[in-house]
């Protein structure tokens, strides 16, 4: 009697089925890496990006208020050797220094306002100062940066002032220059410059955690201790996280703190900015794929017809064969299925192989800065650490350009965006293939050299210096460099120590005139 079997799940179906979930759990795997590695990349980024840009504006900032005391002194020296300054030189001193201060005002020891500019301050010469800073530019007799506080006219202003003495050395009074922190000043007129396309931007807090400045104007003068980057900038700290700020946004912040004021600069960019990137990134794999991912499910469902026709054609000749004898001359020939797994294989070690490709470029990618071509910080410490680890002696170059804020300001970021591919030009130029070039971060970049020491590294900058001294840039004119050289392990045995040994050294060549190199002395 013969037997009438249920139909179940088929061959074909089983190995099709096989086949398509290895596909997409490999599709899911890669594109969830990918996109894992750029968001980490992406975080490393902005973090790095904000606290070189915060330090950098801190710099600037720095170099403003040293700028601004030496001219409150000047004024301060002028006023003592004449006696008495008039009216009109008052005002010609004023406007010289227009792009600095809102009002300067001269006040004798009493206070007593003798000489101000302008004259729509809403103080005027003979009245008396009562705020508790001026007591204390009084009292204290020196130069000094104040602390905002709210002067008699309801401004809220930040007082920098110098002492004023007679040729024989007597106190006479002091000179006070002005900053309106709810007006235009020039703390707003320098950090607005720096904004950018992805909602980054700066702001300023005094050491009580104050706002002194913030694009939102309506926030200067609130307090914002209780975020936690604000509480570290004050203390003295400089570095980058991702923070939760007072109104309950998340950023990735750089900070860094400016010692002769005290002051705190924070730059920071919304988190949710690295959506877009990793949309795009997604959007692109799955566009990338899917042809592919048609051409292999094709595929698939022919191979597993092909591995199951000749099973299916045996069932049914055993099957036929219950009922009737066949002779040996009519059993079918079936064909081994070797070949055809064979194949499937190799379609999809062919699929893998692809998407590998894919994912190994894309993780290249994240270790190339974009703008230049060269190695980008994460990958600059992706081969440091491999060569510390393998003990192989090398040295690193730290390379800034000089005067770089003048060429955006001047020429604008586009141009200097040019300048900066033009240095990297150079450098690729002067290095060898076995050496490593990076871009550090803004203006800043370096180069690697493997089993080299400090006279060779020396003289590979050198090499570029007078180059770049030698050729027009992007702007029509030749542009300069700073640099600083660290060797291991000469200079130390970890990444940190090399990076800051070669950052003193680039600081040298700063401070002695710039367009020089300068090798760190040691640890």
């Amino acid at each position: 009697m013969r037997h009438v079997i249920k139909k179940g799940i088929t061959l074909r179906f089983t190995i099709s089925l096989l086949v398509i979930t290895a596909i997409l759990l490999t599709m899911l795997t890669s594109i969830t890496s990918a996109v894992q590695v750029n968001r980490t990349s992406l975080i490393d980024n902005y973090l790095s990006k904000n606290e070189a840009y915060s330090k950098k504006l801190a710099s600037n900032t720095s170099e403003l208020l040293n700028t601004m005391q030496e001219n409150i002194r000047a004024i301060a020296d002028i006023s003592g050797r004449d006696g008495s300054i008039t009216p009109q030189m008052f005002d010609d001193l004023f406007q010289e220094n227009t792009q600095y201060f809102n009002s300067i005002l001269i006040a004798d020891h009493n206070r007593v306002v003798r000489a101000i500019s302008p004259h729509t301050t809403g103080v005027i010469v003979g009245d008396k100062l009562t705020s508790e800073q001026s007591m204390k530019a009084v009292t204290m007799k020196k130069t000094f940066v104040s602390e905002p506080y709210r002067a008699t006219t309801g401004r809220l202003i930040i007082l920098i002032s110098a002492p004023i003495t007679d040729k024989n050395g007597n106190y006479k009074g002091f000179v006070g220059g002005t900053i309106y922190l709810e007006e235009k000043n020039v703390l707003s007129t320098m950090l607005k410059e720096h904004f950018f396309g992805d909602g980054t931007y700066v702001y300023v807090v005094e050491e009580n955690g104050d706002l002194i400045f913030h694009p939102e104007q309506r926030r200067v003068g609130q307090q914002v201790l209780q975020n936690e980057v604000v509480r570290k900038v004050v203390s003295g700290e400089s570095g980058s996280q991702k923070v939760t700020n007072t109104l309950g946004r998340v950023f990735l912040a750089g900070y860094a703190h400016e010692p002769s004021s005290s002051w705190g600069i924070i730059s920071q960019t919304p988190y949710e900015v690295i959506d877009k990137p990793l949309r795009h990134l997604v959007n692109r794999m799955l566009l990338f794929s899917l042809p592919f991912l048609i051409l292999i499910l094709v595929l698939a469902w022919w191979v597993a017809s092909r591995i199951a026709k000749p099973l299916h054609t045996l069932a049914k000749f055993s099957d036929e064969a219950t009922l009737k004898p066949v002779p040996a001359e009519d059993i079918p020939d079936i064909d081994s299925s070797y070949y055809e797994v064979r194949l499937l294989s190799q379609s999809v070690k062919i699929a893998l192989q692809n998407m590998n490709q894919d994912l190994t470029h894309l993780r290249h990618e994240v270790n190339i800065d974009e703008l230049t071509g060269l190695v980008n910080r994460r990958g600059f410490d992706s081969v440091m650490a491999g060569w510390l680890k393998s003990n192989v002696p090398f040295a690193l170059i730290l390379i800034d350009i000089d005067h770089f804020k003048q060429v955006n300001d001047t020429y604008g970021h586009v141009i200097g965006d040019e300048v900066l591919r033009y240095l990297a030009r150079l450098m690729q130029l002067v290095a060898s293939e076995e050496d490593v070039c990076f871009r550090y971060g803004g203006e800043e970049f370096g180069i690697l050299i493997r089993h080299c020491g400090l006279v060779r590294a020396k003289d590979l900058a050198d090499r570029l210096r007078e180059q770049l001294a030698m050729t027009k840039s992007p702007t029509g004119q030749p542009i300069t460099i700073s640099a600083g050289i660290s060797a291991s392990p000469a200079h130390g045995h970890s990444a940190e120590q090399l990076v800051m040994r070669a950052d003193e050294a680039l600081y040298h060549s700063k401070e002695n005139g710039r367009d020089r190199t300068t090798v760190s002395r040691g640890a």
